[in-house]
């Protein structure tokens, strides 16, 4: 593989001075800015959590395919929080973390590990109570089977594990 080439931010031209720059910052840092933004979210809300339902009933729809799954996890990790589905993001990242690691390893998932996350997403996607409890322990119990798991497939594979 081609080693990365690292660019020094300040050879980017700018595309504005410190001081403008300092000024948008602070606007943006605004008690009025954050609240709008709250508030846009909010507003925004029913239709965000219809796509992040639309992203897990493809997911859903996916199982067996772990590339598809993959993508489609990644994109319900990327914007599930925004949508106000806190839990449904955290579960999805799980996934997705799985999927790296295992990559990483040029190993296969277990397939009722990738069926118990999607499970985990799309009930924590629909659930009418997101801040549960129960949603907590869910992530907890999962990111702990993802170890185990993880664990296993890297004894299984000693020379891929020098990452």
């Amino acid at each position: 593989m081609k080693k990365a080439q690292v660019i020094p931010p300040d050879s980017y031209p700018q595309m504005m001075s410190k001081s403008d720059a300092a000024k948008i910052s602070r606007i943006l840092r605004s008690s009025e800015a954050v609240a709008k933004g709250a508030r846009v979210i909010k507003d925004a809300g029913q239709k965000l959590r219809a796509g992040v339902r639309e992203y897990v009933r493809e997911l859903e729809d996916a199982i067996g395919d772990h590339q598809i799954t993959s993508e489609k996890a990644h994109d319900i990790r990327g914007f599930a929080e925004t949508a106000g589905l806190r839990a449904t993001g955290r579960i999805a990242d799980g996934l997705c973390r799985y999927f790296e690691e295992l990559e990483k390893l040029d190993a296969a998932p277990d397939g009722a590990v990738v069926t118990l996350h999607v499970s985990a997403i799309a009930r924590a996607a629909h659930a009418e109570e997101e801040s549960s409890r129960m949603n907590d322990v869910v992530v907890k119990e999962l990111a702990a089977l993802v170890s185990h798991k993880l664990a296993e497939t890297k004894a299984l594979h000693p020379r891929k594990n020098s990452n």
